[in-house]
């Protein structure tokens, strides 16, 4: 069986009103999409589905913890998902696609596949920079040991650098450049 297959509805024999449905989602679901930055979560996704003779309505609310890749140190981190939507499903013979909000399907299609849609909404649900926090006093949460094999910048040294008070040829790269820019010339 197909690990996205089970995140189908059969809706055709569904009398018309409310309908629940309730999914985990765990790491399977993610390996299923290619090149997923999502590592792995458990979540549970609750659909309650308002069949009527010209579309269905889905209000879904998906609930959990993910685990993604720290932005900044490389290591794991542990994000909350807390999604709630509505999704619209129209029937037609010409139209099969998906703009997020609006579902079209073909009325002989006898299911509902949802998982594209649940990954999706995870995906958008999860924050633009994904990073450790820091502690009561400041410091960061980061792998530390990770950090130190970065060349960071640390926040003194940021404040101290004034870009509009600085040029390049008093830079300390300044040499370095001036060595390879003659190197350069030498070789034409």
């Amino acid at each position: 069986m197909d690990t996205l297959s089970r995140y189908n509805i059969q809706w055709k024999g569904l009398s018309n009103g409310k309908h629940s449905f309730e999914f985990g989602i765990d790491d399977a679901f993610f390996e299923a999409f290619e090149d997923s930055e999502i590592e792995g979560g458990k979540l549970t996704a609750k659909i309650e589905l308002t069949k009527s003779a010209t579309m269905l309505v889905l209000d879904v609310t998906i609930r959990g913890e993910v685990t993604v890749q720290c932005d900044r140190c490389l290591g794991e981190l542990q994000l909350p998902v807390d999604y709630k939507g509505t999704l619209t499903v129209k029937f037609s013979d010409e139209i099969d696609d998906y703009d997020g909000e609006i579902m079209w399907i073909n009325p002989s299609d006898g299911e509902l596949r949802l998982a594209q849609y649940i990954y999706e909404s995870i995906v958008l649900s999860l924050p633009y920079q994904k990073v450790h926090g820091t502690d009561a006093n400041g410091n960061l949460l980061c792998d530390a040991d990770m950090l130190s094999r970065f060349r960071i910048v640390s926040q003194e040294e940021f404040d101290a650098f004034d870009p509009e008070s600085r040029t390049l040829a008093e830079s300390p790269e300044s040499g370095k450049l001036e060595a390879l820019k003659r190197k350069l010339e030498e070789q034409e």
